[in-house]
């Protein structure tokens, strides 16, 4: 297509490729530009798939244990619009301080997770949550704080956010 066009005295086109699963593969190539979108933030389900990227996630959804349903479960301020709901319960945030939480049922404004008998877990405890799909969870917020070196740094502006009906 490049070669048609150049041979119809068009100027070069620029050639822009991939995404964010096939980065690796187009950034070896020369004369195109890349344009993964997720590296900005990454998430679980990148990092699962693809592991050969070495990219560090660097978005967070923080939540509370807000109560204690039963001795084996915990409930948590993290709902559907907290957080990605498109896939499977099971692979919707992975919390990096608890691992072994198995998410069990999910509302607007709740989540119920299996924590265990003998849980340490009490009402007001912190989860740091990655969430496995993140361009529509960055989307749920009007924006995100930025932390460097263990402090708030600013904020970035959703853009995602500001979109209107114009038809």
């Amino acid at each position: 297509m490049k070669d048609i066009i150049l041979s119809m005295g068009l100027p070069a086109p620029k050639i822009v490729v991939g995404g964010s699963p096939t980065f690796s593969i187009h950034s070896k190539r020369k004369g195109v530009e890349c344009s993964p979108g997720t590296f900005v933030y990454w998430d679980k389900g990148y990092s699962d798939l693809c592991p050969e990227q070495d990219f560090e996630p660097a978005a967070l959804v923080i939540s509370r244990v807000i109560s204690l349903p039963d001795e084996t479960k915990i409930c948590i301020d993290l709902g559907h619009k907290s957080v990605a709901a498109e896939n499977d319960i099971s692979r919707r945030i992975y919390f990096l301080n608890a691992p072994e939480l198995r998410a069990l049922s999910q509302s607007e404004e709740h989540l119920v997770l299996e924590a265990g008998f003998n849980h340490q877990y009490h009402v007001g405890d912190i989860l740091y949550g990655l969430p496995f799909h993140i361009c529509p969870t960055v989307a749920l917020y009007e924006r995100a704080f930025t932390i460097e070196k263990g402090r708030l740094s600013g904020e970035w502006r959703t853009v995602a956010r500001d979109r209107s009906i114009t038809v």
